[in-house]
């Protein structure tokens, strides 16, 4: 423990042995839990059996992913990357797809071959979201984004059951609960756009749920040290008991995502700030690495790389990837990069000059990176400057959290997520923050997130409260108020004076929901034949907004209500769900009846 920053613990922790369990099943009974933990950089799976979870939470199984390599260098994530035919067809997923359209770039034959990379990043960066929303590759193919988020949930939902049959584990779909993870920051649309893709990649409506990230990754911190506590394995562990506040930094490739959590009766989790955070993940530091190397050898000598040696481009990312996780150096602290011998070639032809020459003559870094065995060495001092952007990103708004008043008395942080990997994140991230906190990253950070997305499809309940990050309402008309109103919502009815653009309040921000806590509201029938009502969902930053058309309010989506029967005294009452992962409503009419309300927080709704 003595390398390790003061007041971190890194407890120990071991792939457990899945043993024989039995499959019979009740039809429709759940016998095993599987998280789809689909990241920007990485994907894996995981999965646990029910009738184990009470005594042994722990026993969580993840599926091994083999690069081209060999075998010997099989982890439990995969490259989240997609290779689809022409047609559509999916050719491959993950470390395969990377490698098979290697082979193909180098054959010259990848030409109408689909390749998708870092593509969770638009469902964060994309505001107004649509079902028909396309992405494009490097090489201008476009297609549906759906399509390419359910292509890859199938894929791994296939891998996963091919994977249990093979091991002689005859487990049938219908008897499996599916969690898919996302990021807790992402808008409502995000959210919806991701279980509609899931859906459609095959996984049933009612065996579906999300797991917001920073959420399982507190489930699994919080299982983990209860574990270590019976053991009594480290004496300056920490103790989360009833009352315990912590900050959780879910470390991710595209997105760092924190949040406020305390420990509630019968240890489950309470949130007490909504999760907030940011584009800071591992990814802006490979930019920051890729854009020095582009100002050292040029902008134009990359892009040939990248276009006609695609296999050689590849290998370049992943050492760069590699070496953002460990920046310790060679002997003399310099950073090692393997140099392709097409870019020293792609170089020469268009400079006219050698590389290592020109590394060593003609850059301001004389004296700290020089070439040598076809390696760019670079001194150590040079690669930090990668991480600072992102670091002061997550420092400033960490801090900003920490002075907020629910964090009174808050005692730990919690590290994990891919980019909790990287030695430089774990060593300075804590110092930032000097004593006042302990420091807490379980073992194998980068599994955080999918081993806890298994912890809470068996018991999603541990999450007790959540907090609404925006305030929610509906537009209404009501009787215009002539000493409160602002007249230039006044409109007239028969004779009457009403407002329009009324925001009707719902939730408000910094709100605590209960899971499964509802709010109401009544929608009437304006016309006696009407059959369907539409209503618009807004939010807003305020607590209060008085007009769905302030400043401060955005509509987010609308709600399609059946109204049953005839007349004008129709009546249904519509309850939203603020306190789930995502915003859910239902409907009943005034004899209790259930009546169907249908929400699309999509753009195109």
């Amino acid at each position: 423990m003595s390398d390790e920053p003061a007041g971190i613990w890194i407890p120990p922790c071991s792939q457990p042995t899945e043993e024989h369990t039995d499959t019979t099943a009740l039809p429709d009974e759940i016998l095993l839990v599987a998280a789809l933990d689909f990241g920007t950089t990485y994907s894996g799976i995981a999965w646990s059996f029910t009738r184990e979870f009470e005594k042994y939470p722990l026993r969580i199984n993840s599926l091994m992913w083999s690069p081209i390599v060999g075998p010997s260098q099989a982890t439990f994530k995969t490259p989240t990357v997609l290779l689809l035919k022409s047609n559509k067809e999916v050719v491959a997923f993950g470390y395969a797809a990377e490698e098979q359209y290697g082979e193909l770039a180098d054959d010259n034959a990848h030409h109408g071959y689909y390749f998708y990379r870092n593509f969770k990043m638009l469902l964060y960066e994309n505001e107004t979201l649509r079902n028909d929303t396309v992405l494009v590759d490097d090489e201008g193919h476009a297609m549906q984004a759906k399509d390419i988020f359910g292509h890859s949930i199938r894929y791994m939902k296939k891998r996963l059951l091919d994977d249990l049959q093979a091991r002689g584990n005859m487990i049938r779909d219908e008897n499996i609960t599916w969690v898919v993870t996302i990021p807790a920051i992402w808008n409502d649309g995000a959210k919806q756009f991701m279980r509609e893709a899931a859906i459609m990649a095959g996984i049933p409506v009612k065996q579906f749920r999300l797991a917001l990230e920073p959420e399982a990754a507190s489930i699994y911190a919080k299982e983990v040290l209860i574990e270590r506590t019976r053991g009594n394995i480290h004496q300056q562990m920490p103790s989360f008991e009833q009352g315990t506040k912590y900050i959780v930094l879910d470390l991710g490739g595209g997105t760092v995502d924190i949040s406020l959590k305390e420990i509630a009766e019968g240890n489950n989790i309470k949130e007490i700030h909504h999760a907030t955070g940011g584009p800071w993940g591992g990814l802006t530091v490979n930019k920051e690495f890729m854009a020095f190397l582009e100002s050292l050898i040029g902008k134009d000598v990359l892009e040939e790389l990248k276009k006609n040696h695609k296999s050689a481009w590849l290998d370049l990312e992943r050492d760069v990837e590699a070496k953002k996780r460990n920046i310790s150096g060679d002997k003399d602290g310099r950073i090692l990069i393997q140099i392709p011998a097409e870019l020293l070639e792609i170089f020469e032809n268009k400079k006219n000059k050698k590389l290592i020459n020109a590394i060593a003559f003609e850059t301001k870094y004389a004296g700290k990176i020089d070439i040598k065995r076809n390696c760019l060495r670079v001194d150590k001092s040079i690669v930090e400057t990668f991480f600072k952007t992102c670091l002061d990103n997550i420092v400033n708004h960490t801090r900003s959290l920490l002075g907020k008043p629910e964090a009174a008395g808050l005692k730990y942080m919690v590290l994990v997520g891919g980019f909790a990997e990287s030695e430089y994140i774990r060593e300075e991230l804590p110092k930032a923050f000097g004593q006042k906190l302990q420091v807490f990253i379980p073992d194998e950070p980068w599994l955080a997130v999918m081993r806890g997305a298994v912890l809470f499809g068996q018991n999603p309940t541990v999450i007790q409260t959540r907090i609404s990050k925006f305030t929610y309402g509906t537009n209404v008309i009501r009787y215009f108020m002539t000493d409160f109103d602002d007249p230039q919502h006044k409109i007239e009815e028969d004779g009457q004076p009403y407002c329009k653009n009324v925001f009707n309040k719902l939730a408000e921000i910094g709100q605590s929901f209960k899971l499964g806590e509802n709010v109401s509201t009544e929608v009437f029938a304006h016309r006696a034949d009407m059959r369907k009502m539409k209503v618009r969902l807004f939010k807003s930053t305020e607590k209060d907004p008085r007009y769905v058309t302030d400043k401060s309010c955005t509509q987010i989506g609308q709600m399609v209500v059946d109204m049953p029967g005839f007349g004008m005294e129709r009546m249904v009452t519509v309850s939203l769900c603020f306190g789930e992962e995502e915003i859910t409503c239902s409907g009943i009419n005034e004899s209790q009846k259930s009546v169907h309300v249908s929400l699309n927080l999509l753009g195109d709704g």
